[in-house]
């Protein structure tokens, strides 16, 4: 009898020490899945920022050698009136326009403004706006802005209109009205319309342009 309680006994120690090593793996096992419910997961998210090498197109001024001129400085308008000359007429569909308190006529590119009883060949105010540009205008690129020219007069677009203005340096036009200046500096020769001062020079296709410089006597 003693020894089957000894045997009892022994079984009940080891029963009691399996019991509580199981109680202490699901106390363990427990922890774990908290510490895993715990953990946060975060996404990393890379930024690429691409930069664009955007290059500024800006058209350089090409600079003009001046050469000799062959060909006559008005061969463009060799058949229209000279500046500054005084006729009797103006064509009767000529446009009438009122500015800066002159009633200037214009027709086919020209301007007038009455001089006594006939009207001169004339230069118009800067600020004077026309709808339609002439036959035969010359486009004029100097640098991003657009010009326009014809027979000696500059315009430049406002909306749907266009207005007269100065002439930009750098420009290059192919004539001058009738009526011009030569001026001769230090044996270099230039060209003056309406204290306006041309370089004669070439283009790129080798054809006579003319350039408009600073004053040279300046």
């Amino acid at each position: 009898m003693k020894n089957v309680s000894v045997i009892m006994l022994v079984l009940l120690f080891i029963l009691m020490i399996t019991n509580a090593e199981a109680q202490t793996r699901n106390k363990n096992s427990k922890r774990n899945n908290k510490r895993v419910e715990n953990k946060t997961v975060r996404k990393r998210t890379t930024v690429r920022r691409t930069t664009k090498n955007t290059r500024k197109v800006v058209n350089k001024p090409v600079k003009r050698v001046r050469v000799n001129r062959t060909r006559v400085v008005h061969h463009h308008y060799r058949h229209l009136p000279k500046r500054g000359a005084l006729v009797r007429t103006v064509n009767t569909r000529a446009l009438a326009i009122k500015f800066g308190g002159v009633g200037y006529r214009f027709h086919a590119g020209i301007w007038y403004r009455p001089q006594g009883q006939q009207w001169l060949v004339t230069r118009p105010s800067y600020g004077i706006r026309i709808q339609t540009l002439p036959v035969g205008y010359r486009r004029v690129l100097v640098g991003r802005t657009v010009y326009y020219y014809y027979y000696g007069t500059y315009y430049r677009q406002q909306n749907q209109e266009y207005e007269v203005v100065s002439a930009p340096n750098s420009a290059e036009i192919d004539s001058l009205p009738d009526g011009y200046n030569v001026v001769n500096v230090n044996g270099v020769e230039y060209y003056e319309l309406d204290a306006i001062y041309y370089m004669p020079s070439l283009d790129q296709g080798g054809e006579e342009i003319l350039v408009v410089v600073e004053n040279p006597l300046s």
